[in-house]
């Protein structure tokens, strides 16, 4: 956070809202959405002027998956880009279609949906949308897990496949933590 003494003048935001959905078919939706607006007017080639908390960029996503994280369906929307053009960035969305959310999974993106023929911002956006996939399917599958009577320990389960993915699941959190209080001295 600031200091007090210092004043700012708020110029951009940015909100990304993303949700994930269990359907009815077994697969899970994860929906993104980025926009971005200015808090004032400027002047741009295609739009003649973008007003202030008007939408410069403002861009919809959907995919389906599977329980492998496989992409089973996807689609794309740009409500306002800054340029006519923008819009046209969609139609390669549908590459992502058989694609598996994996490790490496920015660079599958950029080279499937990026560059000349895509949007920065929507191929941005399908990072945060693969974090939520995984929280989408897997919280599901441990939710349903926990609603299984025999099912004997439930959370150890969901630890063990989160381990050593943070600081939260380290195998032994206190070294870690004294560790990097040793850093700091």
């Amino acid at each position: 956070m600031p200091s007090a003494t210092v004043t700012r003048e708020r110029v951009h935001t940015r909100t990304i809202t993303l949700d994930g959905y269990s359907r009815s078919d077994g697969l899970m939706d994860i929906e993104g959405e980025i926009k971005d607006v200015k808090t004032y007017d400027f002047p741009n080639r295609d739009r003649g002027v973008i007003h202030a908390d008007e939408a410069l960029h403002h861009m919809k996503v959907r995919i389906a998956i599977d329980e492998t994280m496989t992409i089973r369906e996807a689609e794309a929307e740009t409500i306002a880009g800054p340029y006519h053009i923008c819009p046209s960035a969609t139609r390669v969305f549908d590459r992502l279609v058989g694609l598996t959310i994996a490790p490496g999974w920015r660079n599958i993106v950029r080279k499937a949906i990026g560059g000349i023929e895509g949007c920065t911002h929507i191929t941005e956006l399908m990072g945060p949308v693969a974090t939520v996939a995984y929280q989408t399917l897997y919280g599901e599958k441990a939710r349903q897990n926990r609603a299984t009577p025999d099912n004997a320990n439930p959370l150890k389960e969901e630890h063990d496949a989160l381990i050593n993915s943070c600081i939260g699941h380290a195998e032994d959190p206190e070294t870690v933590l004294a560790g990097l209080n040793e850093t700091r001295d």
